[in-house]
């Protein structure tokens, strides 16, 4: 069936109103036994046209999580994270905030929670602002953003939410914490003007102004919606450097950090749609003005949607700048369009990935070996099972073995990481089925797979070495609150891994290559060297 789109109707989870998920308890699997189809999972409403989601109180997750037979768990996984089960996202961010060679788990879901690779909370997480998001949700949303923000040696976690009181509890649209879980300087705050969300796109942390440190940016609403109108800057040390509000009905679809126009310097752009049919481009300068040019019209919607993933951001034609792949469907065809940063459009798109296909997000990695990456695309055929494809970005065509098709709703973006071992990078994705599966560039599903949850998963797999073995281990949630880790075989070794978590780093930048490392002023790319992010496609 068919989840309907990205934007959400806020309700208090206290209040009872459409459900969006299966209102009846989470069982148990049996011992030693694979849990129950689908159990916990949301409901999709399908149809071709897709609705306005809503949020309702979601039922308590389980007290333990079933027992799950597989060899690949890592030792002290999975996780309980104590939710009351409320539907929440639970994207993870990894990051090694300690400089140890592990890399640790950071997600949102309400409270914010730090984890060790051996599935022990980080000393001073999980926060406890609040255990509820604030409604119940079945759309995927972003993880926090970790850095040295301020190049000090010490690692700064930082995460966007919604304003939201209900009793003594009470969340904040905009939060940063040390990574002894001590707030950083002037966080948490409140959005200017209003209680706004900030729940869509997360804080993107880049060094737009030339200092030396972080700014983080996050696009938010203004009061109790979910159009993203508006776009807060902060520095390092908690001050607002400004709120810039676009049009009143321009909702952004993702915040990026990177040299968008080749000129050397990296700047905050923008991929917005307004009124819900022209996606714009905007690029900005360090005060939050548009740079000379912008916006720029992208494209306009003709009988057409959007899939739930945003733009994607890379160097399609090696020429250092950056272009947008755009993503449509409709009850015809589903294409992928690609613009350069001045909004004209790519030769040799759109691409045609499939009929009667509602697309689900877009990804780049490079699967076949060659240097160049291909174009990975997850939807559902309307009426028929979902598919992951990947398209050969030069000619358009389906690589041989594609697409897989699955019984379950592939989750997020879809991760592109070498987790078998063979030299050759895999596609990895979460389902709504509870489990993980791992796809090879034939195609074909890597032996051990899929790894089983306790329950669905509405947010996608992170790759990284969590426990230090030099091994990638892959992290997934579920959306009632229990996070698993699993071993692979695959080297955690530098181009193994391609995109490796939701917005490609624990930066949030979005663009693809920029892959950040665990020193934030030693990857390279503050020192401007966009050749090593640089992807031909011939």
């Amino acid at each position: 069936m068919k989840r309907t789109p990205r934007m959400a109707v806020l309700l208090s989870i206290v209040v009872l109103g459409s459900m969006s998920f299966s209102s009846g308890p989470v069982a148990a699997a049996p011992t030693g036994g694979e849990p129950p189809a689908g159990n916990g999972a949301p409901a999709r409403l399908e149809t071709a046209t897709p609705a306005p989601s809503s949020g309702a109180e979601m039922p308590a997750g389980a007290a333990v999580a079933p027992p799950v037979p597989s060899d690949a768990l890592v030792a002290g996984w999975p996780v309980n994270l104590s939710s009351p089960g409320a539907g929440f996202p639970y994207t993870p961010t990894l990051f090694d905030v300690d400089g140890d060679g592990a890399e640790e788990i950071f997600l949102t879901g309400g409270n914010t929670f730090g984890l060790k690779g051996d599935g022990t909370f980080l000393p001073g997480w999980p926060t406890t602002e609040h255990q509820y998001m604030g409604y119940g949700t079945n759309d995927q949303k972003p993880g926090p953003s970790a850095a040295d923000v301020d190049g000090d040696g010490d690692v700064e976690i930082m995460w966007s939410e919604r304003d939201w009181y209900a009793g003594s509890a009470h969340m904040w649209c905009f939060n940063g914490r040390n990574a002894d879980g001590s707030n950083m300087p002037g966080f948490p705050q409140e959005a200017p003007d209003d209680f706004s969300n900030a729940l869509d796109v997360p804080f993107v942390l880049g060094d737009v102004d030339g200092d030396g440190d972080l700014e983080a940016w996050g696009p938010h609403s203004l009061g109790n919606a979910f159009v993203h109108y508006r776009i807060s800057a902060f520095d390092h040390l908690g001050a607002k450097l400004f709120t810039r509000d676009l049009g009143l009905t321009e909702n952004t679809l993702s915040l990026y950090f990177g040299d968008l126009d080749g000129s050397g310097a990296r700047e905050m752009f923008a991929a917005t749609l307004d009124d819900n049919t022209t996606l714009y481009l905007h690029a900005f300068d360090a005060d939050g003005n548009d740079l000379a040019g912008f916006p720029v019209v992208l494209y306009t919607l003709a009988g057409e949607y959007l899939p739930f993933g945003p733009p994607v951001a890379a160097d399609l034609d090696g020429d250092a700048d950056l272009e947008l792949l755009v993503g449509t469907w409709s009850g015809g065809t589903a294409r992928v369009r690609a613009f350069h940063h001045d909004g004209s459009a790519c030769a040799g798109f759109p691409i045609d990935i499939a009929s009667n296909l509602q697309l689900f997000y877009l990804g780049l990695g490079d699967l076949t070996g060659d240097g160049v990456p291909e174009l990975i695309a997850t939807g559902k055929i309307l009426s028929s099972d979902y598919r992951v494809y990947a398209i050969d970005l030069a000619t358009g065509a389906a690589l041989a073995g594609w697409p897989y098709a699955l019984p379950h709703w592939p989750e997020g973006f879809p991760t592109v990481a070498d987790v078998d071992g063979d030299g050759y990078q895999d596609v990895a994705i979460s389902t709504d089925g509870g489990d993980v599966r791992a796809v090879a560039g034939t195609g074909q599903l890597l032996a051990g797979y899929p790894l089983s949850m306790s329950a669905a998963s509405i947010s996608g797999v992170a790759a990284g070495d969590i426990d230090g073995d030099g091994l990638f281990e892959l992290v997934a949630a579920t959306w009632d609150g229990f996070v698993y880790a699993w071993d692979t075989a695959g080297p955690a070794l530098p181009g193994r891994a391609d995109w490796p978590m939701r917005n490609v780093n624990a930066r949030n930048t979005g663009v693809f290559g920029d892959l950040g490392a665990g020193a934030i002023f030693s990857d390279g790319f503050e020192s401007g060297d966009t050749g090593m992010w640089s992807l031909a496609v011939p």
